[in-house]
């Protein structure tokens, strides 16, 4: 092979490099380019924190989403980015939107879609002025609720058991009469949490001060010492609230 012959294959060699890196970097799906889910949306949860407004049943209720199937799907489909500064909170029982301020504005610290959906749940309800989980669920999924008291009390944990042990997961939450500093549980009602997990031993539950924490307690524990407890049944389309 002769020089001449040699430098043309290594320049068609060095196009085509080129174009494939430039095809690969037009068709690569926007997924791998993943950055900092604290400025980007990506339709999931990573940790976020509270933040300094009385919502904590509206946070709990946000983090509930991504410990269920059911959960996760409608949190997928829940944000539309109109790329114009506003954003379409495409809940249930109706549609929100909300600007770039109101996002900026929004009290979540971390995951731009939990701030973001924290915003619509604000115009929606005015969340920042406190709020139960079961309401935010109810506005979330447009399900009715349908209350229960002490008697079902057992029925709705081994239901809630059941959904964990088949993989379904739950959407939950809930609030306890009695503390346990030790596990950084506040009683009287005066915080809400999102219950992770149930099976026949132990609970699960997150604190919205940080989400990445987990929280593990005895069943028999949890059931003494919680005040309500809400879950979301998408079966039956009800959001089911439970008070001691």
């Amino acid at each position: 092979m002769n020089n001449k012959v040699r430098k043309i294959k290594t320049k068609i060699g060095a196009f085509c490099l080129a174009l494939g890196i430039a095809a690969g970097a037009t068709f690569t799906p926007i997924t791998a380019y993943a950055g900092d889910p604290a400025t980007q949306l990506d339709g999931k949860l990573s940790t976020f924190h509270q933040g300094d407004a009385n919502d904590c049943g509206a946070v709990s209720a946000i983090q509930a989403l991504d410990n269920s199937k059911y959960g996760r799907k409608i949190f997928r489909k829940m944000i539309t980015d109109n790329y114009n500064g506003t954003y379409t909170l495409n809940f249930g029982s109706g549609k929100q939107t909300v600007t770039d301020w109101d996002v900026e504005n929004a009290y979540i610290e971390g995951d731009l879609d939990a701030r973001v959906i924290e915003a619509g749940l604000q115009k929606a309800m005015n969340v920042y002025n406190s709020c139960f989980a079961c309401d935010v669920f109810t506005t979330m999924t447009g399900f009715k609720q349908r209350t229960y008291w002490k008697s079902n009390k057992t029925e709705i944990m081994n239901i809630m058991a059941t959904k964990c042990q088949n993989g379904e997961g739950i959407t939950a939450a809930c609030d306890f009469n009695i503390a346990d500093p030790g596990r950084g549980i506040i009683g009287d009602g005066g915080h809400s949490y999102s219950i992770k997990s149930v099976n026949k031993n132990t609970v699960v539950v997150i604190n919205p001060w940080d989400t990445s924490v987990l929280i593990s307690m005895p069943r028999s524990q949890f059931e003494k010492s919680i005040r309500y407890m809400t879950y979301v049944d998408d079966a039956a389309k009800n959001v089911v609230v439970y008070w001691e």
